[in-house]
């Protein structure tokens, strides 16, 4: 697992390039971590573009990071998921509550407002 990130709009957003899975939860929660202590941060989007899989462990990472920002009253979302990652969160029924966008830019544009 990779990842990248950029801040826009007091917006992190990050990208990740690979599987959510197992074995790089606790590498991607080292990478969270600090950007989720940042005092400007208004939000965290990660943009699913580039992975292809996430398990259970990779669902309760983005559960975790959800309650986290919401208890620091920032907002949160993903964009750019495939077919399958989104039929994924369909099924587990947390597209009913997390921010779900089309693509980066408007998931930029939502949670900047």
């Amino acid at each position: 697992m990779e990842f990248s990130h950029r801040v826009a709009n007091k917006i992190c957003v990050v990208s990740i390039t690979g599987n959510i899975a197992l074995d790089g939860v606790n590498e991607a929660k080292d990478y969270l971590k600090p950007l989720l202590e940042e005092p400007d941060l208004k939000g965290l989007l990660i943009n699913f573009d580039q992975v292809n899989f996430i398990d259970s462990s990779g669902i309760g990472l983005i559960v975790s990071l959800f309650k986290t920002l919401q208890q620091r009253e920032a907002k949160f979302g993903l964009s750019d998921l495939s077919k399958k990652n989104e039929e994924i969160f369909n099924i587990t029924r947390l597209n009913k509550i997390l921010d779900i966008y089309p693509s980066e830019a408007e998931g930029i544009t939502s949670m900047s407002s």
